[in-house]
């Protein structure tokens, strides 16, 4: 499994990140299409390393693997944010989208980074977009050059719900089972809104219509709980596999292995630099055997192409061939009526004809039809 963090994993993981407020930007680098490294450096700190990967994760980390060659997307990321200082990070709450705000003497600029569905990163002058890693057009927002940024906002917010909400939510849920009103519409994601069902002690396949008062409060007390954990970061293995990584102890994990961390920034760094082989870079060697066999591919389609006309063209020749008496008496009568008879008197005559289908007066043209032998 490759984490997807949630919008309470980000809540925890911003308490660390504010660490880099105050930074200037030095360096900026990405590794493939959906990785960015942004080398800060804080007087009295020195220089730290943002990992972000697009869609999944963000935190600290020691060491980069960059590209050669920038992308387009991290050229424009350089020519915005380079020297400029990192004033702010706060998360759009409760959603999985956190904005950097930079500043320099002349102008501002922001960076968002949402984590969910396919994820992105975008940059804005005063909220207007200047470029983002993927441009799409959604039902109700344009992330594309020029177009105002606006991000999506779920209807409740899971870190100031309090029990009126939570009934309503409730009510008005359109989802058959708890655990998947928890997980979308009140955006917990799977595991922690397993969590939710094993602390309040309730089935998850529970319908949402039917909860009552009492189980309300009790659901309203372990959200809170999970909201207000101690942090203890961990990485989660299940059969020696790492398959998660969280900011706090989870009753849904008490019988995996842990291995614990000092911060939930270094059990992210951890887990996505040595557990998760997420993007595979191409050596040069590997991306020549790529042309090479797209080549390849290439001429053998135009090879099956050629053939495929050849074979056409062959059946046309053996059926003129075969029919070549019966063509040629043809070409006879309308040459000698040439003499005699315009092409649209030709046309008209022809009308009735078994095997002319058809007369082109402007090119003065014949189609027959014969058949194949």
């Amino acid at each position: 499994m490759t984490k997807q963090l949630s919008s309470i994993d980000m809540h925890f993981l911003l308490k660390e990140l504010k660490s880099l407020e105050n930074s200037r930007v030095d360096k900026i680098y990405n590794n493939g299409k959906e990785e960015i490294y942004i080398n800060f450096f804080k007087s009295g700190e020195g220089k730290k390393i943002l990992r972000i990967i697009s869609g999944k994760a963000i935190f600290l980390t020691e060491t980069k693997d960059s590209d050669e060659k920038p992308s387009h997307f991290c050229t424009m990321l350089r020519k915005h944010l380079d020297n400029k200082t990192l004033v702010s990070i706060e998360q759009l709450e409760p959603e999985r989208i956190l904005k950097f705000s930079f500043k320099s003497k002349e102008e501002t600029r922001s960076l968002y980074l949402e984590i969910f569905g396919k994820g992105n990163l975008i940059l804005c002058k005063e909220e207007y977009i200047i470029e983002s890693l993927i441009k799409h057009k959604f039902r109700d927002r344009t992330i594309l050059p020029k177009e105002k940024y606006k991000h999506p906002e779920m209807q409740y917010n899971v870190f100031d719900i309090n029990k009126n909400k939570l009934k309503e939510f409730f009510k008005n849920s359109n989802k058959d089972k708890i655990v998947t009103a928890f997980a979308i519409e009140l955006g917990l994601g799977g595991i922690l809104s397993e969590e939710v069902c094993l602390l309040s002690k309730l089935d998850k396949n529970k319908v949402p219509g039917k909860i009552d008062d009492k189980e309300i409060t009790i659901i309203l007390k372990s959200i809170k709980s999970i909201i207000n954990k101690k942090i203890n970061p961990q990485i989660v293995y299940k059969n020696e596999e790492a398959t998660d990584v969280v900011p706090f102890d989870l009753e849904f994990y008490k019988e995996c292995k842990q291995t614990k961390y000092p911060s939930f920034d270094e059990a992210l760094d951890y887990y996505f630099t040595k557990e998760v082989n997420l993007i595979k870079k191409e050596s040069p060697y590997e991306k020549q055997i790529k042309e090479v066999e797209r080549i390849i591919k290439e001429q053998e389609d135009t090879i099956k192409s050629l053939k495929e006309k050849v074979e056409e063209n062959t059946k046309k020749g053996e059926s003129i061939y075969n029919n070549y008496q019966l063509i040629k008496e043809i070409l006879t009568e309308i040459n000698k009526a040439k003499e005699k008879y315009s092409w649209e008197e030709i046309k008209k005559k022809l009308k009735e004809h078994k095997i002319v289908k058809d007369v082109d007066v402007k090119e003065k043209k014949v189609v027959v039809e014969i058949k194949e032998n």
